[in-house]
């Protein structure tokens, strides 16, 4: 048992063969024309549920796409193969309402409207063969509480993710400010005696071997400032002051902050234009936060891109990604964990912070798969009509 994948196991504890897999199969061409009424049905109730339609953001264009991507789930779920791609396609699904704060009794409640439609549809049309009514009717089941399975799995996911989190913010939030106050008083002392030792030394601060050293103290300074800052944004939890401003206008306040090379080209795409409705100091720490992974990754030699676009629901997505190495499959899922990293020289909370602002807003911070080499690729989403 324990050499069995979650999907193997929850395959066998509820009798799901590869007998089923046909049974559903042999329903498919009976289910399809079916298919569209049951998706009306499907999301004529979610209109008229006040608690639902709050999941719904992009109104009916939104409803429109959505109909077409269930017509295609349904038709995945009865034509298969039931196996270990199909359990990552629908853990892909479960993660996006978890993405977007659907509530699991919502999840619940719609798998089963689609259980009792399709299995009204086997007792109708298939009425005169009561065996093969019970044979389909039980692989259906099956197939149904195996998707519920998988979604409760990735609410799971999310929920231990957190749990991490908070613990470990907990942990931060306790000496955070202590430590931040203890530190930042022998730094300021560092940071003054560069300034001093540079005067005092006058042209002889220039020569190669003594500005090597001072020009590392205070690198060193300055990324134990960072640090500090970071704990203690983290700690604070400050909720955003929203304004409306223009986000190409701190794109590039974010890469001076950053302090980007010249040798390594931004290349912005972004209408100057559009207006976002957020708190401007704190997505620029987000996108700064951004550009400076990037410029360690690519050790200032490669190039970064930030493309912006508004999609027709009104959710603005702003990608930032770089033609460095890229981050492994095994980081990606923890990479946005506070203490996590990767760096030998990291604290893990830059991304930690990245993914507090962003669900302060309303919105999210993902990094999207690209092949190994190809670079890193990150994904804001800001929803739109958010209140200020």
């Amino acid at each position: 048992m324990n050499n069995l994948s979650f999907f193997e196991n929850i395959k066998l504890y509820v009798g799901f063969t590869d007998a089923s897999s046909a049974a559903l199969r042999e329903l498919h061409p009976i289910a399809l024309p079916f298919f569209q009424p049951t998706v009306d049905d499907f999301y004529a109730a979610i209109e008229a549920h006040p608690g639902a339609r709050q999941a719904i953001t992009g109104g009916s264009a939104q409803i429109e796409r959505l109909k077409t991507t269930l017509v295609r789930w349904m038709d995945k779920m009865l034509l298969g193969p039931h196996d270990e791609e199909y359990y990552e396609l629908r853990a892909r699904i479960g993660r996006m309402h978890v993405r977007i704060s659907l509530p699991q009794q919502y999840m619940f409640t719609a798998i089963d409207r689609i259980r009792v439609r399709l299995l009204d549809v086997i007792r109708t049309q298939i009425a005169d063969d009561p065996a093969k009514v019970e044979r389909i009717a039980t692989a259906l089941n099956q197939i149904l509480d195996l998707e519920l399975a998988i979604m409760l799995e990735t609410y799971k996911e999310d929920l231990e993710t957190k749990n991490r989190n908070a613990e470990r913010l907990a942990t931060i939030g306790q000496f955070a400010a202590s430590i931040g106050h203890e530190l930042r008083n022998p730094l300021g002392v560092v940071e003054s005696s560069i300034y001093l030792l540079r005067q005092h030394l006058g042209p002889n601060a220039e020569a190669p071997a003594v500005k090597k050293h001072l020009d590392r103290i205070g690198g060193e300074v300055q990324r134990a400032n960072k640090t500090i800052h970071d704990l203690l944004d983290l700690a604070r939890n400050r909720p955003p002051q929203k304004r409306a401003t223009l986000l190409r206008q701190l794109v590039d306040s974010a890469a001076e902050a950053a302090l980007l090379p010249a040798s390594m080209p931004l290349h912005v795409s972004v209408a100057n234009d559009l207006t976002l409705n957020i708190d401007p100091d704190q997505v620029r720490q987000v996108l700064a936060n951004l550009f400076t992974n990037a410029m360690q990754a690519l050790k200032s030699r490669g190039q970064i891109w930030v493309e912006a676009e508004t999609t027709p629901d009104g959710e603005t997505r702003v990608r930032v990604r770089d033609d460095g190495p890229g981050i492994p499959a095994a980081d990606r899922a923890r990479i946005f964990e506070a203490l996590y990293t990767t760096k030998a020289k990291g604290s893990g909370l830059g991304l930690a912070l990245c993914r507090r602002i962003m669900e302060a807003h309303g919105g999210a911070i993902e990094v999207e798969a690209r092949p190994d080499g190809e670079g890193a690729s990150f994904l804001l989403r800001f929803p739109g009509d958010q209140p200020s």
